[in-house]
């Protein structure tokens, strides 16, 4: 029951922290209204977690703390329940100031101190780590570098009648087809490859050339209908997000949760142990309540302070953070839609000169990321023994 608690409440903090990597943007740009905009980001971030999150789930589970090698329940149980709550206590100070903060850091570092104080060296998944690790340094450059790209491809093509509708179908074919091939590809299947791509390409083309026809007639027989596609544009970019952000941070309440599970039915956590879908369950409703609920706290900071949003840099910042997080959910790598938009934002406002950029709210979000690698740690240490000598 305590590790249900816990689990809720680190999906809540996430969610009501990280609605700013979802929503910002389109809010700040003055495209979807707050109210409006919450309620699309709960659905479709619950919608990811359900598809993708066992991915990330089994990597929390057993790919950072070297959980095989612990037979003790009490230690495991312990430990997993210290993680969950170091990082929902982050990220709800992190809500509190108005920061973003990627929950990734928090669990992950956790998870790393419960394996250290566990087991010593050889209780951490260091190769595991490292590739996490990587990926958290590319990650935000990455994101921007899309973003760039995508930003010069499309920046004229949002001010002109007859390329908007091309905008509208190429950007749907993009993120249904990358969706549904991450979606579909097992790796090790004979064939899979060629099946998954066939299957990918053909929904991507279908919803493409649906929105490329909505868009065209909206676009040619309405007043105001250029308005109308760009604030259907920002709602799938919005959307997006929200999708890549349930299926990489659902895993990492509902991973720790089952390991507990797991230790108190078997005392051990064998290899082949599957995510259980009540913990995704349970983990997916905790972030869609809470961005529902405070999710509008941090919104501010990323659709206002970074830089100064327009249509074009608004769309094409939300579209490569959600293609950048889903490569990664994909691959079971564990990073954070807060890392992924950050880098967009700044991506996009570099277009226009570093002097469009506010350095001072980059450099605070930064260090508060940086600050909150000693703090979880340390609090997961407390919470542990504190736990121990219970």
């Amino acid at each position: 029951m305590i590790g249900v608690a816990a689990a809720f409440f680190l999906m809540w903090t996430d969610g009501s922290n990280n609605a700013a990597d979802m929503i910002g943007t389109a809010v700040g740009a003055k495209l979807v209204p707050l109210r409006k905009a919450l309620i699309i980001a709960a659905v479709s971030d619950f919608t990811g977690a359900m598809l993708f999150g066992p991915y990330i789930s089994k990597t929390m589970m057993k790919g950072i703390a070297n959980t095989a090698l612990i037979t003790n329940p009490k230690v495991i149980i312990t430990g997993m329940i210290a993680a969950l709550l170091a990082t929902a206590i982050m990220e709800l100070i992190s809500s509190i100031a108005k920061v973003p903060m990627p929950v990734t850091v928090g669990i992950v570092i956790s998870l790393m101190t419960f394996g250290l104080i566990s087991l010593g060296g050889e209780g951490v998944e260091w190769s595991s780590l490292t590739r996490i690790f990587i990926s958290w340094i590319i990650l935000p450059f990455f994101s921007a570098g899309l973003a760039l790209t995508l930003l010069k491809t499309y920046g004229k093509m949002f001010y002109s009648f007859k390329r908007l509708p091309i905008v509208a179908g190429s950007s749907a074919l993009i993120l249904t087809s990358s969706a549904s091939f991450l979606l579909l590809y097992k790796a090790g299947r004979a064939g899979g490859l060629i099946t998954s791509v066939s299957y990918s390409i053909i929904i991507g083309l279908v919803f493409g050339i649906l929105l490329w026809w909505y868009s065209r007639r909206v676009v040619l027989g309405r007043k105001g209908g250029v308005e109308e596609v760009i604030r259907v544009l920002m709602i799938i970019a919005m959307a997006s997000v929200a999708f890549s952000h349930g299926a990489n941070d659902v895993g990492k309440a509902a991973g720790p949760l089952t390991a507990i599970n797991v230790f108190l039915m078997s005392g051990n956590l064998r290899s082949n142990v599957g995510v259980m879908p009540l913990a995704l369950l349970l983990s997916a409703l905790g972030i869609a309540v809470g961005i529902a609920t405070w999710g509008h706290r941090v919104v501010g900071t990323i659709g206002e302070e970074i830089t100064t949003l327009t249509y074009t840099s608004a769309f094409t910042a939300q579209l490569s953070c959600a293609l950048s997080v889903l490569i990664m959910t994909r691959l079971g790598i564990p990073v954070s839609t807060t890392q992924a938009i950050v880098g967009s934002v700044a991506g996009v406002g570099l277009a226009s000169g570093y002097k469009t950029v506010n350095l001072k709210t980059v450099i605070k979000i930064f260090a508060t990321w940086g600050l909150a690698i000693p703090v979880s740690a340390g609090l997961t240490a407390f919470l542990y023994y504190a736990l121990m000598l219970l």
